[in-house]
Order: C-alpha cells, then sequence, then structure tokens
C-alpha cells in the first residue's frame, strides 16, 4: 500500500496497523488541550439555557431526561456531577468540554492519518473544535458534545481499518456503535453508512459467522445503558421525564413517540417544514461555521479522497454520511427555521455532518499543499485556519461571566408569593427554574406544573407523587382532558397562582373567569370580578420587575430572549395599566402613569418592538391628548411604529388616518 502523502510528492513512511508517529500523537494532544483550555475560558459559570437546566436538574435528582432518555450521557454526567469543583451546571459543562476536545485530538488523528498530513488533520481538529455550533454546546451541559465523541471516534476507526484492514477496529466500531445510539438517535445516519462500507470492504474477513456474532454482541453491549432507564424510572425524582419503569412507557421513551421519531417536536407544537428550505438552512448555516474557505476546502478534500483507490470508497462513504445526515434530518425534523429561535433548536443538530465536513477540510488542505514547494506553508496556513476560527468567533462564544439566564430564574423565583402554584411554559423558563431549586435548593414552597408535561399522561402520576397538595382535575391537560380553567378552578382557593411563559395555545378557557396582573416577567392569575388594589399592585409589580442585566447578548441566544423579557415585562405592565383604566374618566391618570412608562421604555430599551410605539400612541390618545406636546409625542410614536410594524397588521389604513389628524 502506497504510503505517500495524500497532495504531496514524498513524505516520511507512515505506519500501519495501531501505532501512530510520534508527531500525530503530539498534535492531537495539542488540539486536545488547546481546546479544553479554550472551552475553560469561555464556559458558562452558571447554568445556560434551553435544555442545559433540565439536563443538570434530571441527573442531580436521578431522574429520566427527556426523550429518547440518554442513557449514556446520564450515567457519565453522574460521575461529573460528583466533582468537588464550582456550580452542577458548571461540572456538567466541564464533561461537554472534555468531550468535544477530546473529539477535535481523536480527529487530528484521523485525519492525519488518512491525509498523510498533521498539519492537516491540526487543521480540521481545530476548525471543527473553533466553530460556533460546536463551541456553543462544548461550554454548557449538552448533549450533543458525547454525540461528537462518538462520531470522531467511529471515524478514526474507519480510518484504521481502511488502513490497516484489522478486524479488532471494525470489532471496536460495532461497540462505538451501540454506544453512539445509547446517547442520540442521529448516530446512526453517520454509523449506517460507515457500517456497510465496513462490512462491503472487508467482506472476506467481516461476513464470517464468528465475526458477525463478536460484531454483533458488541454492539449490543454498546446498548446496555438504555437499562439504566428503567432503574432510574423506578425511583422518585423532583425532575423527571416519562414512565420508564414500564415496558410499555420504556419503548415509548427510547423511540421518542410522544414527539415522534427523529422529529423535534410534539404535535401541535412542530409543523410540516419542506425538506429543501432546511438543507439551504444547512448550508447557509456552513458558510457561517467554517466560512467560504472552509466549505472550499471540504470540497477540494472530497474530490482528493476518491483519487486513490484504498481509500475513495471510504470518501464516498463518509460523503454518503454527510449527506444522509443532513437529508434524512430535513425530511424529518418538524420545527421552522425562519425563526432565529426555531433555528438555533434545529442548528444544534448540524453538529454531526459538520464534523464530516471539517474532515474533509484536512484532506482539502493536504491536497493544496502540493501546489507549494516551502515546506513551511502548509504549517502556516495550518495555523492561521486555526487562528482566524478563532478569533472570529470569541467575542460571541465568550460566556465566562454570563449569568443573564440564572438571574432569569432567579428573578421568577424572587416576586412569586410563598406556597404559589408556578404554572409554567417553555423550556427556558420550566428547565431554570426547576436547576435553582434542585442543583440549589431555592423556594422549596414553589409547586413547578409545566402545561407542556401536564399534556402527557405519565405527568399525573409524577405530580401527585411531588406536590400531593395539588389538585389535577383529570388525566391530561389538552384535548380530551382538562383545560387550564379546570387546573385554576380546583387549585385558587388552595395557592397563589402564578403563570410565566403565557398559556398553552389554542387553550382560552381561562380568559373569561380569570384576570392574569402582571408580576415581574410573570402573570399573577385572579377570579375575575375579584377587586383589585390598583394602587397596591403597581407598587408590588414595580418590585417585581426583573433586575436582569439588560446589555446586549449574542444574537439567536437565550441570553438574548431574556434580556427582551426583561424589557417585554415593563411594556406589559403599562398595557396592564390601560386595560384597566378602559374608558372610566376616574381611572384617565392611570393612562398618563402607562404612557409615561412607556416613553421611558422607548427612551431605555436600544430596539423597542413596534408593539412598544403602538401601545404608547393608544396610551397619549386615550389620556385625552391634551397638549400640543402630547399630540407631538402621539405622532412620533405612529410613525416610529409605521416604519417597523408587521405589514399585515389590519389596522395601519386606520393608523394612517390618525397620523394625518394628529399633523394638522
Amino acid at each position: 500500500m502506497s504510503t505517500t502523502r495524500l497532495g504531496s510528492r514524498s513524505g516520511p513512511p507512515e505506519p500501519h496497523g495501531s501505532g501512530f508517529t510520534c508527531s500525530q500523537l503530539i498534535a492531537a494532544a495539542g488540539v486536545a488541550v488547546a481546546a479544553l483550555l479554550v472551552y475553560l475560558c469561555t464556559m458558562y459559570p452558571e447554568v445556560a439555557g434551553g435544555d442545559s437546566g433540565e439536563l443538570v436538574a434530571a441527573i442531580a435528582s436521578g431522574g429520566v431526561i427527556h426523550p429518547p432518555g440518554y442513557p449514556l450521557y446520564s450515567l457519565l454526567a453522574r460521575l461529573f456531577i460528583h466533582l468537588p469543583l464550582r456550580t452542577l451546571a458548571w461540572r456538567l459543562g466541564l464533561m461537554s468540554a472534555m468531550c468535544d476536545a477530546v473529539a477535535a485530538g481523536l480527529l487530528c488523528l484521523g485525519v492525519a492519518r488518512w491525509s498523510r498530513s498533521v498539519w492537516a488533520g491540526a487543521a480540521a481538529a481545530g476548525m471543527f473544535a473553533l466553530s460556533p455550533g460546536i463551541w456553543e454546546y462544548a461550554i454548557c451541559a449538552e448533549v450533543f458534545a458525547l454525540n461528537n465523541l462518538m462520531v470522531a471516534s467511529l471515524l478514526l476507526l474507519a480510518v484504521l481499518y481502511t488502513d490497516s484492514k484489522n478486524s479488532r477496529y471494525a470489532l471496536a466500531a460495532a461497540l462505538v456503535f451501540g454506544l453512539g445510539l445509547s446517547n442520540h438517535h442521529t448516530f446512526v445516519f453517520v454509523a449506517v453508512p460507515l457500517a456497510a462500507w465496513a462490512l462491503w470492504h472487508g467482506r472476506d474477513d467481516l461476513r464470517r459467522p464468528r465475526a458477525i456474532a463478536l460484531m454483533a454482541s458488541l454492539f449490543a453491549a454498546g446498548l446496555l445503558p438504555y437499562l439504566y432507564l428503567l432503574w432510574a424510572g423506578s425511583r422518585p425524582a423532583a425532575v423527571a421525564w416519562g414512565a420508564t419503569n414500564t415496558w410499555a412507557g420504556f419503548w415509548t421513551h427510547v423511540f421518542r413517540r410522544e414527539y415522534g421519531t427523529f422529529q423535534l417536536a410534539v404535535a401541535g407544537v412542530g409543523s410540516q417544514v419542506p425538506g429543501s428550505e432546511l438543507v439551504a438552512a444547512w448550508f447557509s448555516d456552513l458558510f457561517r461555521q467554517v466560512g467560504w474557505w472552509g466549505t472550499g476546502l471540504a470540497a477540494v478534500g472530497f474530490v482528493a479522497s476518491t483519487r486513490r483507490t484504498e481509500w475513495n470508497q471510504l470518501g464516498a462513504a463518509v460523503m454518503a454520511a454527510l449527506a444522509l445526515t443532513v437529508l434524512a434530518f430535513a425530511a424529518l425534523a418538524n420545527l421552522p427555521v425562519t425563526d432565529s429561535l426555531h433555528r438555533g433548536i434545529v442548528a444544534r443538530f448540524w453538529q454531526q455532518p459538520e464534523i464530516l465536513v471539517c474532515a474533509f477540510c484536512g484532506l482539502g488542505l493536504a491536497t493544496l499543499a502540493r501546489a507549494f514547494r516551502r515546506r513551511a506553508v502548509v504549517p502556516a496556513l495550518a495555523v492561521g485556519l486555526m487562528i482566524l476560527q478563532g478569533a472570529l468567533h470569541w467575542r460571541r462564544m465568550d460566556r465566562h461571566d454570563s449569568r443573564v439566564v440564572r438571574h432569569y430564574a432567579d428573578e421568577m423565583l424572587r416576586v412569586v408569593p410563598r406556597d404559589t402554584l408556578l404554572v409554567t411554559k417553555g423550556d427556558l423558563i420550566t428547565n431554570t427554574v426547576r436547576y435553582l431549586q434542585v442543583a440549589e435548593r431555592q423556594r422549596p414552597d414553589v409547586r413547578v406544573v409545566d402545561q407542556e408535561l401536564l399534556g402527557f399522561l405519565w405527568d399525573r402520576g409524577r405530580l401527585a407523587a411531588l406536590y400531593p397538595e395539588v389538585a389535577i382535575p383529570g388525566k391530561r391537560l389538552g384535548p380530551g382532558g382538562f383545560s387550564v380553567k379546570d387546573l385554576f378552578d380546583a387549585n385558587i382557593r388552595r395557592f397563589p397562582i402564578v403563570v410565566c411563559g403565557g398559556l398553552k395555545a389554542g387553550d382560552n378557557s381561562a380568559s373569561s373567569t380569570y384576570e392574569f396582573w402582571p408580576l415581574g416577567v410573570c402573570e399573577r392569575v385572579y377570579p375575575r370580578g375579584e377587586p383589585v388594589d390598583a394602587d397596591k399592585w403597581l407598587s408590588e409589580s414595580e418590585a417585581a420587575l426583573p433586575r436582569i442585566e439588560n446589555a446586549q447578548q449574542p444574537q439567536s441566544s437565550w441570553e438574548e430572549i431574556v434580556v427582551r423579557d426583561h424589557w417585554g415585562a415593563r411594556q406589559t405592565r403599562a398595557a396592564q395599566l390601560i386595560n384597566y383604566a378602559g374608558a372610566l374618566p376616574e381611572r384617565r391618570p392611570y393612562l398618563r402613569l402607562a404612557a409615561v412608562m412607556l416613553q421611558a421604555l422607548v427612551r431605555d430599551d436600544p430596539a423597542p418592538p413596534a408593539l412598544v410605539y403602538k401601545t404608547l400612541a393608544i396610551a397619549l390618545g386615550r389620556a385625552g391628548l391634551q397638549t400640543s406636546e402630547d399630540r407631538q409625542q402621539a405622532a412620533t410614536a405612529w410613525r416610529e411604529y409605521l416604519r417597523i410594524a408587521p405589514t399585515d397588521d389590519p389596522m395601519l389604513p386606520q393608523i394612517r388616518k390618525e397620523l394625518e389628524r394628529l399633523a394638522q
């Protein structure tokens, strides 16, 4: 077998079999250590948004994570959670950092062996480790870094098997296949093409009965972590999902039947999204991750991988895995990518194909090396690519001092009355509040009931064990079960009720019976018609306004959503005053006060949404427009609203007429 460097005319001989050269091992270790140091310098010190709070709280309380349960992650996380280091969230962030750092080292070894260029391996690993999509989830508690480690391990084993045809690498890959599926279902899209390639490439050895039996046994051994779900589901836990202590509940959980297997959202939340739209979004995101230069190198690398007979099948298999990952996910995912929040959720699953793209980037760099006669040019390009990748994204990825999400949950728990029934909606709210309750023992008197979880039959039993004093008026929340109004009716005389995140879409049952008065970023629930002291509420709601750092946060991040909620609480408070005042002359001073609140919001918020201007103009108009200054301020507010207003607002013609009247 030729040992010529891919893309160069000559070079020192490379090892075959299990050995790596000293330079390869040094490069891999160097990249891994450098990546880990970068991650540690930029890691969240506290809980992050999304699923992070749930993961930490579930592990800390011994519960089961949302489907498919991620048992391999859970078992490893139970080790990290006991480290005597900083916060629980930081410890699981450390686990993510170590997984992605080791993945970078393995990717370096694999590409260096494939390309016969240590610098190509280092460049591929560096671009992977420092791309924002990888970096963002390497610095917080998340399941994706472990999946990246599994993909990098499988790719390295495939390279070693191609180079040596030693069946032990195929056997090890069978174990990794099972372990990968014990963490993340999407791993199958990489593993199946590589498994098919290995069975064809090593058909003389791997199709023998003994080899097949060994691989099947190792694959099954890799799936054994799923037994953890049966054990964890049989124990009471403060944060848990599903009924995995029964076989029916176990298989429902493992196959994500409540979501739809390989889908991202339950029915009613997700929607059918054209696959072409998701593929286009992936290509767009790829340029953000590795730049046009990385995309070009990857294209060159794929072409180069098919030029040598002993490697062209592996190149085709890796490309098939890349295509299958992108296309299959595009066909099955059911979240839109038109808004930044959902696009960010979908983009988390593009880390897996990104590893393969970065491998091709390394191959491309090795191929282009033959265009340079001076050997120092290739190391310079490799180092330059890694520095460029880090410099471009460091500022956005640096979360070493980011406590915004944690403070968001702090503020919710700070303002709710004692013994509150806290009815939540949304991962950001539910997961962060439960994290503080479990990990830091904050406000155990607050009973957290999530509306989405109440839609599942098993949640009633979990709540009955956790909060026996809370009345659940049926089997499940939603069609065929009880409504939000029924939940309020059963508990309004037992506890103060506060809603955070709004009510479940489509359930308007409580609107005619209950009123919702803003309390920070949440709302206190009162029976309609029950007198509310507006002046007392004004004082209490002012004290409840969130005290959150409102500096500009990274775009499309959970921190950005927190800051928008910080300003939104002020707008909602003013809007409540307008609704309370109505058309009653004796309440007109409240309209003037609402206008003052909104004027301060327009002044202080660096990017007020259109609704703030609309609400301000309405408040001024209902207050009477008594002075020319009032008329001028109302006209200014309407102009700003028209500048950024939604084009489908049916009130636009009426607003333009009002603006003409004010200008007279």
